[in-house]
């Protein structure tokens, strides 16, 4: 493959083997392809088109970077690295580029007079002389930050070849050299001084006279000063004709330096509370300090996370590294005159007479140009602000910060994104600042406090402040307030901080376009969402409203996550939420609840497509339940019901079935209304929390029987009956069963027969009438198969396991039938998605591989369905399983450890209140403390059993504890 050559110093050429690209003759893809190849980085399509195409509105910008991109492709594709999002330049297909030679070559220290004159004949005049785009101001703003900082590049060449060529005593070449350097600096003192010695020691003396006289003239119009006292000397010598003095000093003379200064230091104070932030700090400490790296750094992020403060650190810790100093500008607020002319006194130079920016910038750069300083930029929001304080010598680093990306990389700024606190910080920032005894005692509301302002440096410390100057106030007050999302913002202010008034120079910043994207971002709270959802509520095509988030991103208002979803920090979240106008505000809620309705009926059983958007489909509910949209309301419970109680989410099932009551009674829809306390019953059930459950039960049980809707009482009855059978109230739960298996068979409802004799199975299970009970479950399992009911197979085969286990331990018998069971409900609970299914399926299995003598496979069983089970809050199924993992231990004769697992076991079970199974726990208990000769507490935990067991009548519990306490 041909090389591509591209020459950026002077006028631009690009040509391939020698011939230039008769396709590439439109500015702006000639201009795209140099800024690729010069930033050697991807860039988002949005900054590019932003770059070139600024004067147009973002669509039009957008197609005209395709079109260019599609008039390069054909001789540049392989050059060119084309993504959907990004656009980069190919450095691995061969390629030259002046600049990169001109710059590197200059950069080395040991250099040959050949070498250098090389390098300096790249430069051919300005970079990019002449290429105007006159509609792109940022791109022609990028364009004259690179002409001086070449230009300076160039200077410092020509200046150190002029002084080799002098020590060589190649005099002609040394005057051309000269006055080439003040084509490009025609005030530079030392040029012209050097340029009248290598006249006159050549033979050429009117011609370095009249060089003095040029000297003083530019020197007194451009600076408003006299030549040096070395530079008079030097022509004195020269009208005098004493040459002979000349020749031993043919090495340039330097002008005198200034009087020394100390050397100055702007930084801000460091504050006292700084946490959080060493590994970066660290890491751009270090890329300061290279050599091998960019000039310049930018530490990007949103108002109030810290910027300034961790860039005073760090320029506080460089303090020995730059020891001609360290100096500070607020960018967004001072001129950049005013800053030159106070910055050029601290070095002891009086730079008032300069009359022009681009001047007194110029005379600075020549100042600092032997220096090691570092500049600190504070709060850029302009290129053009701040252009003029760039330096160029080789030894000066920048540091920036600012909150927009893009302004960045226009900069070629290393760009240093910084996010909040992680909590550990959070809460560490906290306690320092308000002091650890105040902190220790209230410790969760101090958490409370940092979780609800995210972990905003600005805002912790901003509250703590206030709660410093507070010290009665409760933590746990001021963590309520906060709580409230329509208040929290107002808290946070003291003296001239606030964080709203950090958040709104950046909305300020925004377009009308982008305010009302970033408003109706407010609707998340600060949760995750995906474009798609937010272009539905903006009514926008998806494509344009993408781009909108890639700009609200590079400005630091909005970050990525993952690969296709966003995410507002909460109080940014706040903030926009307050920019949405109330007459719209009905509106937006409406298309934001309808687009999360229609997206929980189309995924209502795709599991891994509702996982992400769980809050916001609540929210969602929430939303339209706020604005009194009732069948929304009832319309997302029938969506969202079965995949609630199938992914274990209890909690919200529970809050979505009280809006949803609300909603059905506006509605007066009374079937609604029993369904919906039905299904709020088995909510609580599942948390165990039995009398909210049993409350519901019965008045969906009123409600069916006043609408004469038999199978709603059938259900409600065998719902009642779980709830009695759970708290091992047998006789109340044979009861219920009774009533609704009379019902079922009048209704001819196999299903619900079905379910209701698996019920009254485990019934005869737990009061030990195996033989009763396997006979029972062997039919209702074959029920559930000829009905191809895969969660009633799966509920059944597990009972059936349970009832074939007891029959085991009392004779044993062959166990390879339950394998197959136990491989068969667990490909139908992931079939299923069940994952509190897949929880008791695992525990099965564990079961039987206990049986077996498999210990190690029957804990690791165990353990994942205690996580799940954690996960989903199922409180009563972790007691079983708690049980279970302490007989574990029991086998391996650990029984302190057995003894700790069924201690936790009891908390759990003494909470549910579920009798049974605490009796059970207390003996097993007793024997643990037995087996280590522990007899006194042995008879305790028997006693406990012995109680419960006659209050619950069990009778095979009693003979057995019987005969321990009497043993």
């Amino acid at each position: 493959m041909t090389t591509l050559n591209i020459s950026v110093l002077g006028k631009l050429h690009i040509q391939q083997g020698g011939q230039p690209l008769p396709g590439l003759v439109a500015r702006k893809s000639q201009a795209l392809l140099c800024y690729l190849a010069f930033t050697g980085q991807p860039h988002s399509r949005q900054a590019l088109a932003g770059l070139l195409w600024s004067e147009m509105d973002e669509e039009k910008a957008r197609r005209n970077l395709r079109v260019a991109l599609s008039r390069m492709k054909d001789e540049l594709a392989d050059h060119l690295v084309i993504q959907r999002r990004t656009l980069a330049f190919n450095k691995e297909r061969p390629y030259w580029l002046d600049v990169t030679e001109f710059e590197t070559t200059l950069k080395q220290k040991e250099l040959s007079i050949d070498e250098l004159k090389q390098a300096t004949d790249l430069y051919r005049g300005p970079f990019l002389d002449d290429f105007n785009l006159r509609d792109a101001p940022l791109f022609e703003e990028w364009v004259r930050l690179q002409q001086e900082h070449y230009r300076q590049l160039a200077l410092d060449g020509l200046y150190r070849l002029s002084a080799m060529q002098t020590e060589a005593q190649q005099f002609n070449a040394g005057i051309e050299t000269l006055n080439r350097l003040l084509q490009l600096e025609p005030w530079m003192e030392e040029a012209h001084r050097q340029l009248m010695l290598l006249l006159a020691v050549s033979g050429q003396r009117t011609a370095a006279l009249a060089q003095y006289e040029t000297c003083a003239a530019l020197l007194d119009k451009e600076l408003g000063v006299e030549p040096a006292s070395e530079t008079v000397a030097l022509y004195q010598k020269i009208r005098a004709e004493e040459l002979d003095d000349l020749l031993p000093h043919l090495a340039i003379v330097p002008s005198p330096a200034p009087k020394p200064w100390p050397p100055p230091f702007q930084v801000p104070a460091s504050i006292p509370h700084f946490v959080g932030r060493a590994s970066q700090q660290q890491a751009i400490v270090q890329t300061l300090q290279s050599d091998e790296v960019t000039a310049v750094q930018a530490i990007v992020g949103m108002g109030g996370v810290g910027k300034s403060t961790l860039a005073a650190q760090i320029a506080a810790q460089l303090q020995g590294h730059f020891p001609d100093g360290v100096l500070w500008a607020n960018a967004a607020t001072s001129e950049p005159m005013s800053v030159l002319e106070s910055w050029a006194q601290l070095y002891g130079y009086d730079f008032s007479a300069v009359g022009d920016v681009e001047s007194m910038a110029a005379a600075f750069r020549s100042a600092l140009a032997d220096k090691r300083v570092l500049l600190v930029l504070d709060d850029v929001r302009s290129a053009a602000r701040i252009r003029p304080l760039l330096p160029s010598g080789p030894n000066c680093r920048v540091l920036l910060t600012m909150r927009d990306q893009d302004l960045a990389r226009v900069l070629n700024a290393q760009v240093w994104s910084l996010q909040e606190l992680s909590s550990e910080n959070g809460r560490l920032l906290f306690r320092r600042i308000l002091g650890e005894a105040r902190v220790a005692t209230e410790p969760e509301a101090a958490a409370a406090i940092c979780d609800e302002l995210a972990n905003l440096p600005l805002a912790v410390e901003i509250t703590a402040q206030r709660l410093k100057s507070r010290p009665r106030r409760k933590l746990a007050d001021w963590a309520a307030r906060l709580r409230d999302e329509k208040e929290r913002l107002s808290l946070l202010t003291i003296s001239d901080r606030e964080v709203c008034a950090s958040f709104a120079l950046s909305w300020e910043t925004l377009d009308r376009d982008l305010k009302r994207v970033f408003a109706l971002l407010g609707l998340f709270a600060g949760r995750s969402f995906a474009a798609e959802a937010v272009a539905h509520i903006a009514e926008m095509d998806a494509y344009l409203l993408e781009d909108k988030l890639y700009a609200l991103v590079a400005l630091s208002l909005l970050r990525e996550e993952g690969q296709t979803r966003y995410q507002l920090h909460p109080l940014l979240a706040d903030f926009a939420r307050e920019q949405l106008r109330e007459d719209v505000e009905g509106e937006v809620n409406g298309r934001f609840a309808y687009y999360y309705l229609q997206f929980a009926q189309q995924y209502q059983t795709d599991y891994d497509a509702l996982r992400p958007e769980w809050d916001n489909l609540m929210a969602a509910m929430e939303a339209a339940h706020t604005h009194q949209l009732h069948q929304t309301v009832i319309d997302f419970a029938d969506a969202l019901n079965d995949a609630w109680f199938a992914r274990g989410r209890f909690t919200q099932a529970r809050q979505a079935f009280a809006w949803t009551y609300k909603a059905a009674t506006k509605q007066q829809d009374q079937k609604k209304l029993a369904d919906n306390w039905l299904r709020w019953g088995y909510a609580c059930a599942e948390q165990g929390d039995f009398a909210k459950a049993r409350e519901s039960f019965n008045y969906a049980l009123a409600t069916y029987k006043q609408l004469a809707e038999l199978l709603g009482v059938a259900n409600a009855y065998s719902s009642l009956a779980r709830i009695a059978h759970d708290q091992s109230q047998y006789d109340d739960a044979n009861h219920f069963l009774d009533l609704s298996l009379q019902i079922r068979e009048s209704l001819q409802d196999e299903t619900g027969l079905a379910k209701d004799m698996e019920a009254r199975a485990r019934i005869l299970h737990r009061q030990w009438q195996y033989e009763e009970a396997h006979k029972l479950i062997h039919k209702v399992v074959s029920m559930q198969q000829k009905a191809s009911n895969k969660l009633g197979i799966v509920q059944a085969v597990r009972l059936m396991i349970d009832v074939e286990l007891a029959l085991h331990n009392q004779q044993p018998r062959s166990l390879q039938s339950l394998e197959v069971y136990c491989d068969q409900i667990l490909d139908l609970c992931h079939e299923l998605h069940d994952q509190g299914e897949l929880a008791a399926a695992l525990y099965s299995f564990s079961r039987v591989e206990l049986a077996q003598g498999n210990f190690e496979q029957a804990t690791t069983s165990a353990t994942e369905s205690l996580a799940l089970l954690e996960r989903i809050g199922d409180r009563r199924s972790q007691a079983i399983i708690l049980g279970f993992i302490a007989k574990l231990k029991q086998q391996q004769e650990n029984y302190e450890a057995a003894i700790a697992t069924g201690n936790e076991c009891l908390q759990i079970l003494e909470n549910l209140g579920d009798l049974t199974e605490l009796a059970i726990t207390y003996y097993n208990i007793g024997y643990w403390h037995n087996q280590l000769d522990q007899r006194t507490e042995a008879i305790e935990a028997w006693q406990n059993t012995l109680e419960i067991a006659k209050q619950i009548e069990h009778q095979g519990l009693i003979n057995k504890v019987t005969q321990k306490l009497g043993a």
